[in-house]
């Protein structure tokens, strides 16, 4: 039995490690860039985006996977396919449509990601 519970306090997923000093712009930016993705904008802006979403995608990936021993973990590989997905180097080009879910799948993926980093803290 664990005895770190004692108040009635939600435990922590034990495979989650507590983050180390990750602002929190890192999840809230790229976030509210795909948000405002979803209207029609200028292709640069869409250019942006991709730096945007694969440096920070990439940057957490690696935050996940030094957090978890050096380990890869669910999210190390989801913010992986992330980044792939919005490399600017070899873009993918899809449908608007397809583009807006996969901008809103994106999103909770980061604030999923953030939600669950600030409560293992």
């Amino acid at each position: 039995m664990n005895n770190d519970n004692l108040n009635g306090a939600a435990s922590k997923p034990e495979e989650v490690q507590p983050m180390t000093a990750i602002p929190k712009w890192v999840w809230l930016a790229p976030a509210a860039a795909l948000a405002v993705a979803i209207l029609p904008l200028y292709y640069d802006y869409y250019i942006f985006l991709r730096w945007l979403v694969a440096g920070t995608a990439t940057y957490l990936a690696w935050k996940e996977y030094e957090l978890n021993g050096m380990m890869a973990n669910s999210y190390v590989w989801i913010f992986g396919v992330v980044a792939l997905l919005f490399n600017p180097v070899i873009p993918v080009h899809l449908f608007k449509a397809l583009w807006v879910l996969l901008d809103l799948l994106t999103i909770a993926v980061f604030l999923g990601h953030y939600r669950l980093r600030r409560l293992v803290d």
